[in-house]
């Protein structure tokens, strides 16, 4: 269940440039607009807020640059946050993983075509070691969305199955 967030100022202006159908998506419900020309996230601390209302929400991993007014505020309404640092050490094994599951057609993604969008956009960094990492910098457009799955997949790995196992033996692999 994958959720994005555009300003709704910026959205005429995205299509035209990026020659991404931020509008058609948006009518179709796969990107969520905020007000103003930049994402409002006090809008997004609140989505995050009542989707916890109705999921069990364990928690919530974030890029710490930038972000601790978002974690003191989403931390102070009752989530556990937890910093996902933006390098090789801690995308190694969930990206890993993730592209198992892709390759195996364990994933179950609905199809969600901003997530597909962006998961083709992304170019996998791979170090003298064999580590791998989604790379930002050399993708050719935006990655957010599988960046966000692979930090998703990261918490459900050392969350569930204790280490005996993984979550997705026995049923579909749930990801938020």
């Amino acid at each position: 269940m994958p959720f994005f967030w555009v300003p709704e100022d910026t959205i005429a202006q995205r299509v035209r440039r990026d020659h991404v159908p931020y509008d058609v998506w948006e009518k179709k419900g796969l990107v969520k607009t905020t007000e103003g020309n930049v994402i409002d996230y006090a809008f997004v601390e609140k989505f995050i807020d009542d989707l916890g209302g109705v999921y069990n929400i364990r928690e919530v991993a974030y890029d710490p640059w930038n972000a601790e007014n978002t974690r003191q505020r989403l931390e102070a309404k009752g989530f556990t946050m937890v910093p996902f640092r933006q390098g090789m050490p801690t995308f190694n094994s969930p990206t890993k993983e993730l592209m198992r599951l892709v390759l195996e057609k364990k994933l179950a993604h609905g199809g969600h075509q901003v997530l597909r969008w962006m998961t083709d956009n992304v170019y996998v960094k791979t170090d003298e070691s064999g580590n791998i990492r989604p790379d930002k910098a050399k993708s050719t457009e935006k990655i957010d969305g599988a960046v966000a799955l692979i930090m998703a997949l990261d918490r459900t790995l050392k969350n569930e199955g204790g280490g005996s196992g993984k979550v997705y033996d026995g049923r579909d692999l749930l990801i938020l």
